[in-house]
């Protein structure tokens, strides 16, 4: 019954709220090939599309999972279902970053093809700094209750990097690009802890 209920929302969820930003990240994937070669590209050169970036892919499928109960009339309908806000928020982001990781997936290939210097290290540094990008996102959307100020927190910080660089330490998103050899797992961490955060704001500051 419960895996059901999970099923049945999670495709409403799909047709009803995700789907216009799933086919936003689809099409900026595609756009990859036209933007950046990717044949017979070095180790730091194949790590450009996937970093500098299908990055943005985070901060279009992750920053509107609060949006749709945004509107006040719609929540409290949320309220009112077997499952709870946060659970149904949380069903949203597991599922939109495995969409992520198979967008990453389908661009990794792409380069493997093209016979281009990629590796695990590759695939998994372009997610992190995707999901870290998308937590920042999703963070400024809850707090600032509004998605506008969700993507303005994740796109500055992307646009950062461009400027800052190597002066964001361990949370320089195009550390496989630049050679830096800092961990990824650092990025990791933020993005955990970002949306830890943000789901004990919703539920113990905003009462969600």
């Amino acid at each position: 019954m419960k895996a059901s209920c999970y099923l049945s929302c999670l495709y409403i969820d799909l047709k009803r709220n995700s789907l216009p930003h799933i086919l936003a990240a689809a099409a900026l994937t595609l756009t990859v090939p036209i933007v950046f070669s990717l044949t017979s590209l070095s180790a730091e050169l194949s790590a450009q599309p996937l970093e500098m970036y299908l990055s943005l892919t985070g901060t279009l499928l992750l920053t509107p999972v609060f949006l749709p109960e945004q509107n006040e009339d719609i929540r409290d309908t949320v309220r009112v279902r077997q499952m709870s806000y946060l659970t149904v928020c949380a069903m949203r982001i597991a599922y939109l970053a495995v969409i992520i990781a198979i967008l990453y997936g389908i661009i990794t290939a792409a380069l493997i093809r093209g016979e281009s210097v990629v590796t695990t290290a590759h695939y998994f540094g372009g997610l992190t700094a995707a999901l870290f990008l998308g937590s920042l996102g999703v963070a400024g959307s809850a707090i600032g209750g509004n998605a506008v100020i969700g993507y303005m927190a994740s796109f500055l910080y992307f646009t950062a990097n461009f400027f800052l660089k190597t002066r964001l330490g361990v949370f320089y998103l195009f550390g496989l690009s630049a050679q830096t050899g800092v961990s990824k797992l650092w990025l990791s961490g933020g993005s955990a802890v970002l949306i830890i955060v943000t789901f004990l704001y919703l539920r113990y500051i905003k009462k969600l």
